[in-house]
């Protein structure tokens, strides 16, 4: 029976090889569920002393769920089960100045953060990723991400825009254009 080891997902893990003095270490083969795990900048292997051989498994995912178990000169031995937590995704609004705009106004999206986001985030208005053009800017300095929307237009450029990344949901509230009124 493998050991069970409960993590949150995108901390990191550590695992310990025993072996013989006389194994190499390539002849330690590290398996998933059965399955060859060639060592990566997610799953780091490496020799701590003659006999004993360290698995990092670097912010781990709901994926890297599973029984994992090492063979040393074919001989297989039990790891641990890992059973990985998700984190939760946590949603909150963008405060605004003003929701209400006037056609051809600018609308400026400043999300500031304390510090660099380890997530990439990606920038979407209405669900749908943000294109960037002639008037539509989304810049990343740093731990600050901004859109800029100029030339403001009723219809195309309301709705909600939002930041996203895998564990953070930042929604503006409705953003309205209200048209120019055409003198006759």
């Amino acid at each position: 029976e493998l050991p069970v080891h409960e993590v949150e997902e995108t901390s990191t893990v550590t695992l310990t090889i025993e072996k013989p003095q006389s194994t190499k270490p390539e002849d330690v083969v590290l398996l998933k569920d059965g399955e060859e795990l060639k060592p990566s900048d997610h799953v780091k292997v490496t020799p701590t002393s003659p006999t004993t051989t360290e698995v990092q498994i670097i912010k781990v995912k709901p994926e890297d769920e599973g029984d994992y178990t090492v063979e040393v000169e074919g001989v297989e031995q039990p790891l641990v089960r890992l059973k990985v937590h998700p984190k939760p995704v946590i949603r909150q609004e963008i405060q605004l100045p003003k929701v209400k705009f006037n056609e051809r106004e600018t609308l400026t999206i400043v999300c500031q953060f304390d510090a660099t986001p380890e997530e990439p985030f990606s920038f979407l208005h209405n669900e749908q990723p943000i294109v960037p053009d002639s008037r539509v800017t989304t810049t990343v300095e740093d731990n600050k991400y901004t859109i800029v929307v100029k030339d403001l237009r009723p219809e195309e450029d309301e709705g909600v825009y939002t930041l996203k990344s895998d564990h953070l949901i930042l929604d503006t509230p409705a953003i309205v254009v209200v048209p120019e009124e055409k003198k006759p």
